[in-house]
């Protein structure tokens, strides 16, 4: 049993190594950027964004805020959470 849970761990610490391995070269052989002199001089600035129009409430309302939260009367009050466990 103990051979085989050497062999195990070899296996997976062998294959890790070499996985890790094999990715960075991957990485260090792939293609790199590439930066483009001529990319700068034809930059131009973003477009600006207009404002958005100012929200107006109505002074008649009685309500201040066009967001009302209604909360339902009839439902009753529900139980603080409580654990069973010791």
């Amino acid at each position: 049993m103990k051979l085989l849970k050497f062999g195990l761990r070899f296996w997976i610490a062998l294959t890790s190594v070499f996985s890790f391995m094999v990715g960075w070269v991957m990485i260090a052989h792939s293609p790199k950027p590439v930066q483009s002199s001529t990319a700068s001089s034809s930059v131009s600035a973003p477009p600006t964004l207009t404002p958005l129009q100012p929200l107006n409430f109505n002074s008649n309302n009685s309500q201040s805020s066009p967001f009302i939260v209604q909360s339902p009367s009839n439902i009753a009050q529900a139980p603080i959470f409580k654990t069973g466990g010791s």
